[in-house]
């Protein structure tokens, strides 16, 4: 594909995760939490904005662009500042926030003012706090899109020690879903998928600097021999699948609570703005 003469590499989906800290504990967490592995190597703004700009610079395109953690909206300015990065950077046609929905307060007007869609992941919130967030996005963000994502059928186990032959690894990778739609940016560095990237497996991504080309990028995302941690991925061994969002104490329900408490008086605060 080619723009004005540059050669483009299209990425239909990309995620980036901000921080490995939860305000969960599920059960069989896909991104490892509280295991999971920092993100960023030292200053996540920087590491952030010069992988972008590589990318950028090199002729990649994304299609849609998700900021996640952990919990991306546990950091507040951090959020803020890094969907104010992405935006000037203008790699990405849709930027979207995926959050558990109970830290709204880190969602700040200037947060929202950069994306294009907040998805919440729905682990038991009550029919109170959906349409809450409803009025609130309709009040101070309009623009954008309020999905949820409900997960009633389970999730995928993360089970350890669990390793398949090469060649049922290779047919795994032949038909991977999480190739297609979730390359990983992490720690200065390209992953064909999350799960490469939360195993901490640096050595099968690529390093992104300002020599990387987009040939590299196009051989590294359309390589066709399966990673070594493929023989581990029991998201594709086709296992059965477990409940989601599980967790060792009541904190959902206190978390919500908050929540419903704080939307409320944002919504009201607004309200009084209009009137």
């Amino acid at each position: 594909m080619t723009v004005s003469g540059q050669s483009v590499l299209q990425i239909r989906e990309l995620e980036i995760s901000i921080t490995s800290r939860c305000t969960l504990a599920c059960d069989n967490c896909g991104f490892v939490v509280p295991h999971q592995p920092t993100p960023y190597l030292d200053d996540p703004i920087s590491e952030i904005s010069d992988s972008l700009t590589h990318l950028h610079r090199a002729g990649v395109r994304i299609a849609s662009l998700a900021i996640l953690g952990g919990e991306p909206t546990i950091d507040r300015q951090l959020l803020e500042t890094v969907l104010r990065t992405v935006a000037r950077i203008g790699i990405a046609e849709r930027i979207e926030v995926v959050t558990n929905g109970l830290t709204p307060r880190g969602l700040s007007r200037l947060a929202l003012h950069h994306i294009n869609r907040l998805s919440v992941s729905v682990y038991g919130l009550g029919a109170e706090i959906r349409d809450l967030y409803r009025t609130w996005i309709g009040l101070v963000a309009p623009h954008v899109e309020l999905i949820f994502r409900e997960s009633d059928d389970g999730w995928d186990p993360w089970a350890e020690g669990v390793k398949v032959s090469q060649s049922r690894a290779q047919a795994m990778f032949d038909d991977c879903w999480y190739r297609r739609h979730c390359t990983t940016l992490e720690r200065g560095r390209l992953f064909v998928c999350s799960r490469v990237a939360k195993l901490a497996r640096d050595e099968e991504g690529l390093a992104i600097t300002s020599s990387t080309t987009i040939n590299d990028l196009r051989s590294y995302l359309s390589q066709p021999v399966a990673l070594p941690s493929c023989a581990t991925c029991t998201p594709m061994m086709g296992l059965d699948t477990v409940p989601a969002g599980v967790q060792p104490d009541d904190r959902i329900p206190r978390l919500e609570a908050k929540a419903v408490a704080w939307l409320t008086t944002a919504i009201s605060t607004q309200q009084g703005r209009i009137v």
